[in-house]
C-alpha cells in the first residue's frame, strides 16, 4: 500500500459563528447568530455584498490563510496557484429559494449575481479571478469528508508538479429545508495553504504537516467487515513509530458511523479521543475544523482527524502540528481532556 502524500501547511483561515479565527476551531460550533458575520471587517472592498452567504464565507476564510502567509503566496506566478475545495450544503439553501422563485413569480425574479452558483463548482471557483488561481481549481463533493478529501486532492497536484501551492478547503451553508437533515452547526469555511513537503519556501512559517487517507465502508455497516478495510491504513499510519495523542471523529449515528465508532473503541487505547455526533446529511466543514484547530493549537501532539459518512465514506487525516502558534494563549482553546470525550450538538 501506498502511503499518502504529505503536505506543508503555510496559512490558516477559519470562519464560522464563534470561531473567527483558527485558534478557536477546536471549540464547539454555535448557532449562527446575528451579526456574527460582519462582512465589512471580514470582507472589505466591493464587488461582494450580493454573492451567497457561503461564497462569502470561503472568500474571507481564503483571505484569512493567504494573510497568514505573509506576502509569500503574493510573489508566485498565477500559473503556479491552485485551490481545491470541499461542501456538500453550501449551495442547498440557495437552490431551494431558486425553486421557491420559479414556482411562485419565475425565473425572471431569480438574482442574476446568485445564478451561477446552482453550480457547486462555482464556490471554488470565484477564488481563482479573486487570487489570481490559473493552475486548477477543483470541488469535492463527497458527502461529509470533502473537506478532507480536498487536502487529499491538493496533495497530489502538488505531487504531481501541477502547482507550488493551493488553497484547501471546505465551505458549508445550512442545508435547505427540504432536507430534513443537516446541522445549522456546520455552517462556515475553512482554508489551509498548502505546499509539497520538502520543497524549499523562502520565509516561510510552517505549521506542520497533514495528510489523508481515505476508505468506502459501505453503508451497511458491521464492525468486522469494517475493520477489515481500516486496519490496514491505520498500521500504515503508526508504521513511522511516533505515538499519537488524540483522535477526533466526526460521525452521525448510521449504521456506517456506529461499525466505525465500535472499530475506534477497539483501537483507541489510552489516546485521548473526542467523539463529535452531528445530524446524517451535515456538511463537510466539521472535520477540516478539526485539522485548522489541531494545526493552531500551538503543540507538537500527533494527531488523526476521522471523518465517515451515512454512505460508508471514511477519511483520516493525520496531524503533525509544529510549535509556531501565531495566536495568544488567551485566544487558544482549551485542550481536550484525556479519554472519551462525546459532544453533542
Amino acid at each position: 500500500m501506498n502511503a499518502p502524500v504529505r503536505v506543508r501547511v503555510l496559512g490558516l483561515g477559519m470562519i464560522a459563528p464563534g470561531a473567527l479565527r483558527p485558534a478557536r476551531a477546536l471549540e464547539p460550533p454555535v448557532e449562527p447568530f446575528p451579526g456574527w458575520f460582519d462582512a465589512e471587517a471580514l470582507l472589505p472592498g466591493r464587488g461582494y455584498r450580493k454573492l451567497p452567504p457561503a461564497c462569502r464565507y470561503l472568500l474571507a476564510a481564503a483571505r484569512s490563510a493567504l494573510d497568514d502567509t505573509g506576502t509569500w503566496f503574493a510573489g508566485l506566478p498565477p500559473q503556479d496557484r491552485a485551490a481545491v475545495i470541499g461542501g456538500n450544503n453550501a449551495g442547498a439553501a440557495l437552490q431551494d429559494d431558486f425553486d421557491r422563485t420559479v414556482i411562485a413569480t419565475g425565473a425572471a425574479d431569480l438574482s442574476p449575481a446568485r445564478v451561477p452558483y446552482m453550480a457547486l463548482s462555482m464556490f471554488g471557483g470565484r477564488l481563482a479571478p479573486e487570487h489570481g488561481l490559473q493552475a486548477l481549481v477543483l470541488t469535492t463533493n463527497s458527502p461529509a469528508v470533502a473537506g478532507l478529501e480536498a487536502v487529499q486532492t491538493a496533495a497530489r497536484a502538488l505531487a504531481a508538479g501541477r502547482a507550488t501551492a493551493v488553497l484547501a478547503g471546505a465551505v458549508e451553508d445550512r442545508p435547505a429545508p427540504v432536507q430534513g437533515g443537516g446541522s445549522a452547526h456546520d455552517l462556515g469555511a475553512a482554508v489551509l495553504v498548502c505546499v509539497q513537503e520538502g520543497v524549499p519556501v523562502a520565509g516561510e512559517r510552517a505549521y506542520g504537516h497533514c495528510s489523508v487517507r481515505g476508505a468506502f465502508v459501505g453503508a451497511a455497516g458491521g464492525v468486522p467487515e469494517t475493520s477489515d478495510v481500516l486496519d490496514p491504513l491505520w498500521k500504515e499510519l503508526l508504521a513511522d513509530g511516533r505515538p499519537v495523542a488524540r483522535i477526533d471523529a466526526v460521525l452521525d449515528d448510521s449504521p456506517a458511523g456506529a461499525a466505525v465508532a465500535g472499530w475506534l473503541a477497539a483501537r483507541a487505547g489510552d489516546r485521548a479521543v473526542t467523539i463529535l455526533t452531528r445530524p446524517p446529511g451535515s456538511g463537510s466543514l466539521a472535520p477540516l475544523r478539526r485539522v485548522v484547530g489541531r494545526m493552531a493549537a500551538g503543540t507538537a501532539e500527533r494527531a488523526v482527524v476521522l471523518a465517515v459518512s451515512t454512505h460508508g465514506h471514511v477519511s483520516i487525516a493525520d496531524v503533525l502540528p509544529g510549535t509556531a502558534n501565531p495566536y495568544t494563549s488567551t485566544e487558544q482553546a482549551s485542550p481536550t481532556p484525556k479519554g472519551r470525550t462525546p459532544w453533542q450538538p
